[in-house]
């Protein structure tokens, strides 16, 4: 599984959830749980396949590799903790993959 951090260079709301993301233990989350990081801006790599995102985000996302289905999450709060953060995303992968 992949998880997918869509961005804005620049934006300290994403920046500030990059951070949060970096300090959880995704062992803890989902085993073999991957992060990557889309800059929606990047038309050159993504052609505007993201574009949809421009005013949401920071958008987390998760990428099934096996069939390539991206499944958007709830927006998250701005305020949200790092250990609230690792129960957030643990609730919502586990909601995905039943």
């Amino acid at each position: 599984m992949l998880l997918l951090i869509f961005v804005r260079k620049g934006c300290c709301i994403c920046d500030s959830l990059k951070n949060k993301l970096k300090k959880v233990n995704l062992d803890n989350v989902y085993s073999d749980l991957k992060i990557q990081e889309i800059d929606i801006d990047r038309f050159d790599l993504y052609k505007d396949l993201y574009k949809k995102y421009d005013h949401e985000v920071p958008v987390i996302a998760l990428k099934n590799l096996s069939s390539n289905q991206i499944n958007e999450f709830p927006r998250v709060s701005p305020r949200i903790k790092e250990l609230q953060l690792e129960s957030w995303l643990r609730k919502h992968i586990k909601q995905l993959i039943k």
